[in-house]
């Protein structure tokens, strides 16, 4: 029996769910590559640890996506369609 544990788990189990995993793993990508680009031009070593962690988090981020069993049928909407928009707290 498989259970979907988040609504990101229906959603890639949904009709276009190739085209989202690769829509947020483009995103993860930039992400990291945004974090990694000051720490190559230096950092303090106060800031290094938190932007580093980060990096790392946005570059493990990719390693699950990539593996996540995903939908590729497809479907009317577009993948970035289908994403819930953030909230403010």
């Amino acid at each position: 029996m498989d259970t979907m544990l988040t609504d990101l788990d229906t959603q890639l189990a949904a009709p276009d769910g190739a085209a989202l995993r690769d829509t947020l793993l483009t995103r993860a990508h930039r992400l990291e590559q945004s974090l990694r680009t000051p720490m190559l031009n230096g950092l303090s070593r106060q800031d290094f640890p938190l932007w580093q962690a980060a990096a790392d988090a946005a570059a493990a981020a990719q390693e699950v996506l990539a593996a996540w069993p995903v939908n590729t049928a497809s479907s009317s909407l577009s993948p970035a369609a289908r994403l819930p928009l953030p909230t403010s707290r």
